[in-house]
Order: C-alpha cells, then structure tokens, then sequence
C-alpha cells in the first residue's frame, strides 16, 4: 500500500531508487514510469476513474520516453488544482567508483561506503545513522515518493486538501527537461480542455545546499540557466609560417580568463548574486592530425540567470568575443614582433579585424547566399556528426557548415545559445498567486517551528535548476525568439513549446526532504525529517494552497 505511513513510504523510496533510471534511458525510464502508473493504477478509486492516471508519451522523443499524470478529484466540484511535481530520472553513477553497481541498492549502499575516501561531512552523518545514501534518494526519489504517497491517501479518502490533488512526474530533467517541455502543451490541455485551474505547482526537490547553510528550505522560485557557446575561427598557416595566421587557441583562452568564474558578470536579485558564467567544455574542431596551427576553436558555458534576460546575455556575449579576439590579436602583434627582433627575417605582420556575429546574423547571411541549397547545408552538417550525438555536437556542427559555407573572413566569432534552457521563475510579490505562495511560505516556516521544532528557512530561488522553469515565463513572446533564433537545431534538435509556454502563469513553490551531494557519490537523505517531518509539512502546503483557492480566483487568471 503506497502510504505516507514511515515504514510504508520508506519501503517505497527503495523501490524507487532500485530502478536504475539514468537519463537519457528508454529502458530505465519508461521502467519507473510504468512502476508509478502500476502502482496508482491497483488503488480503487482509479480503478474507478481510469482516465484520472495517464501514461502519456513525451511527443517527438528518440527514446520513447513517457509522463505519468494522475488526478484526485475533491469531493466538491472545483476547477482549483494543486499540482505536484517531480523527476523520475537521475545522474549515471560513474563517480561510486567500485561501488557503480551498488548505488541503486540504497541499504547496501549506505553499509558499503564507509569504502570511499568521504569527506568529514559525510563520513559524520554517515556515523550517526540517520542518513540513506545513494543515486537518487536526495535527487529526487524522496520527494516523488512523498507525493505519490500523499496523493493515494487523497484517492482513499484519508487526506482531504479542499480542493483536487494531482501529480505529474516526468523524465529526462537531468539531460534536456524533455519530460517538462513535453508536459507543458498537457498542462494547457488540462487548463483550457479540462477546465482544471492550478492554484499552484509544488516542486519536490531536495534542500539545495550545502555546508553550514544545509537545511530544510521552502524556495519562492526556480533559478535560470542558459548555455552560451562561443565558435572562433583564425586564419590557417602552417606552423612553421606561424605569424602568416592567426591561431584560435589564444582567442578562446582569452575568453576563458576573462569570463570563467568572474564573478563581475553574475546575474544578482534583492542582493545576492549567483554562480557566474562556467565554463562546460572547449574544443578544437579539427577531427585529425596536421602541421596546420588550430584554427577553429568552440566553448560553451553554463549561466545562471536571475533576472537577466535573453537579449541582455547574447549582447555581453557579443561584447566578450570580440574582446577576447582583440587581447588575441594584441598579443600576436606583440609576439610577432619580439620573434622579428630576434629572428630578424623582414617579414610583414599580417593586420587583422576581428568581427562578431550572432548565430542569428549567421543563419539570415546563409539564406541570403545559399537559397534553396541552405537545406543541403543543414543536413550535411548532421551527417558529419555520429548517428545519435548529442544536442550540443550537432548544434556546433551546424555553426561550423554554415559559417564555412558563407565564406566568412577570419578571424571572427559566432556566438548563440545551446540546449537546454530554463527561463527563471522569481516571486517579486507582483500578483495574487506570488503573493499567495509568499503566504503559503510564511504559514509553513510557523508550522515547522511550531510543530516540529523545525527552522524552516525561506528562500527566494531554488539553485538547483528545475522543472519549474516550465510553469510560466516572466519575459515576452520578443526573448523566446532571441532563444529560438540564436540557438542551432531550435525546432528540430530541441524542441521548445514557446506558444504554449506563454499561456501558463502558474505559481510556483519548491518543498522537498532534506538532502545533501546531488549527483555526487555521497548522496544522501536525511531520514528522520524526510521520513517523518517533510510528509507533515507537504500536506500542509497542500492544504494551505488551497485555502488560498479564493483569493487566488480575484485575482490573475493562470492562464494568459
């Protein structure tokens, strides 16, 4: 019996996290999807509404991949919805070493890893027995099977929220958040078709910190990330003509220390700034051996955003490659000229002007030049890739041809996005439901202290990145084209549901159990407040959300 009963919801954790359901996996993802829908499908009352628990398939998805959405009416008639969330998927478990195989076992995991080099931290929480250690109990199969279990004592009839309780559970958040954005037209269906109304989506993700600052948290939004890539080119010589061309190496080197880490280009709210530009991996293009010196160079960075938006980012990025391309160019003709002091051939220094173009200004200047024969462009820049590569590959292989084939003039840059992206969410207190959720906090901070001797902490932005993104979006229809624009494969290698996006303005809380090291080999949840502690509070919130139901109704309808 799914229960949010300690021994039962414990029971059901394992049985979660013993499903290796690595992302991107069809075979393990499709596995948890079908042991949740399985699961809800036994209790009675879906056996009584069926069409009230979906297995919905992720629409134009290589791996087949599927959502679970489950629905547990009130036994008043209302449209006021709560949703909870979650991912179903996790990390691989490449950095357990020895212990790869063992992490999806959770007990025997905990008993093996004392085998690790662990650090002070963990190896004290791991000695006061009240952890669980593991792939997936922190991130975030604790958090999915609290509200599974929570929305089964809804359909028994042992927990009455008030208004109507529903799940949707999703995969693939630890690659692209496919499973999301193949939600997000499902969520409008369910709005404009069904009639649901959503007074909020609670996310169900693990305390994200770490450290002295590690504890249970309540987050009012979802912090931003967008992926920027750089593609440099020089000029080709052979390397014993050295200063004839113009090496790419340096351009992107330039880059990385101006950019990597720096904290002057953090994105702040009410404040605080957050992690800055980082940078995710940089490579030469070239596919094999010459004397020719590199010529083609591509970076791309993770950035989190919390209140900057698309234009504002592709405009620094514009500012930063050409900057890095002068301090290259700088350093070159100061180069060249201490190599003529001391070789004392004549030769002339080679002049360069360096330029920048968004990968937008790119694609127009081919459709102009190539015409009909772009498309062939387009799929031999596919081709040059391995069959399956990922997003990323693709996408640069797309810069590469097409800048190849406009014949652009070195050096220059091509700057552009990269999947995938998540727009932030932030509660500014602007509108009936971020208000709402601020009151929702509020109440459950009192709660937890009152209750449980528990300090709850408030905080505005989840760090971790979540599905949460894909609840509404605070900028216009003009920063989802910037994206779509400037970002290669946009449609087609990722598809983004811009149109449906803007019709969703639901309003958004992160509450999960308290747990510590997502993705790292020491995973862990903290037992005695996520088994006893955070299913109390979650009901709580649930409750709360749909009190606010009322006041919600006088104000912004979720739908725009």
């Amino acid at each position: 019996m799914i229960s949010t009963q300690k021994d039962h919801l414990y029971r059901l954790i394992l049985d979660l996290v013993g499903i290796p359901s690595i992302s991107p996996s069809r075979e393990g993802e499709n596995r948890i999807a079908r042991f949740i829908f399985d699961s809800l499908r036994e209790i009675p009352y879906f056996r009584a509404n069926p069409s009230d628990v979906r297995l919905i398939p992720m629409e134009g998805d290589r791996y087949k991949r599927h959502i679970v959405f489950a629905l547990v009416r009130s036994k008043k008639e209302t449209p006021d919805t709560v949703l909870l969330t979650g991912h179903m998927d996790v990390v691989d478990t490449n950095v357990c070493g020895i212990l790869k195989e063992t992490a999806f076992d959770a007990e025997e995991y905990t008993r093996k890893i004392a085998s690790l080099e662990l650090s002070p931290e963990a190896k004290k929480d791991l000695a006061s027995g009240e952890w669980l250690f593991g792939r997936g109990v922190a991130d975030m199969k604790t958090g999915v099977a609290t509200g599974l279990s929570i929305l089964a004592e809804a359909a028994r009839g042992e927990f009455d929220p008030g208004a109507n309780l529903a799940v949707l559970y999703v995969g693939d958040e630890e690659n692209n958040s496919g499973g999301m954005l193949a939600a997000v037209p499902v969520l409008v269906s369910l709005q404009e078709e069904e009639g649901l109304r959503f007074l909020s989506c609670i996310n169900t993700e693990p305390t994200f910190a770490g450290g002295s600052k590690a504890g249970p948290s309540v987050y009012l939004g979802s912090i931003g990330k967008i992926n920027p890539f750089f593609y440099f080119a020089g000029k080709e010589t052979h390397v014993g003509e050295y200063y004839e061309g113009l090496c790419a190496a340096p351009i992107v080197s330039h880059l990385d220390i101006m950019l990597d880490g720096n904290p002057e280009y953090a994105d702040t709210l009410d404040g605080r700034a957050y992690p800055p530009y980082g940078c995710m991996r940089q490579h030469d293009l070239r596919k094999e051996y010459s004397a020719t010196i590199m010529t083609k160079a591509a970076a791309f960075y993770s950035y989190l955003t919390a209140q900057k938006m698309p234009g504002d980012i592709l405009a620094e990025l514009k500012h930063l490659a050409m900057e890095a391309q002068k301090r290259a160019i700088e350093q070159y003709e100061r180069f060249a000229e201490g190599y003529e002091e001391r070789n004392g051939s004549g030769a002339v220094l080679s002049s360069w002007s360096p330029k920048v173009l968004t990968f937008g200004e790119l694609r127009k200047r081919a459709e102009t030049l190539l015409g009909d024969k772009l498309h062939d462009v387009l799929e031999e820049a596919e081709a040059s890739c391995t069959p399956g590569a990922d997003e990323r590959e693709l996408a640069f292989a797309t810069v590469e041809h097409l800048a190849e084939a406009c014949a652009l003039k070195p050096p220059y840059g091509i700057v552009g996005f990269l999947p995938p992206w998540y727009p932030h969410r932030t509660n500014r207190g602007k509108s009936c439901g971020e208000m709402a959720m601020r009151h929702v906090a509020e109440k459950l901070r009192e709660k937890a202290k009152t209750a449980y001797g528990v300090e709850l902490e408030i905080r505005s932005l989840f760090e971790g990145v979540s599905d949460l993104s894909y609840c509404g979006f605070e900028g216009g229809a003009e920063e989802i084209r910037t994206v779509g624009e400037n970002l290669p494969g946009w449609g087609k290698l990722y598809r983004f549901p811009e149109e449906e996006l803007l019709e969703l303005d639901i309003p958004i809380l992160n509450l999960g159990p308290f747990g510590k090291d997502s993705h790292k080999n020491t995973e862990r949840i903290h037992l005695p407040y996520s088994l006893e502690v955070y299913p109390r509070l979650l009901k709580e919130a649930i409750r709360l959300v749909a009190g606010e139901g009322e006041s919600l109704h006088g104000g912004e309808d979720n739908a725009r």
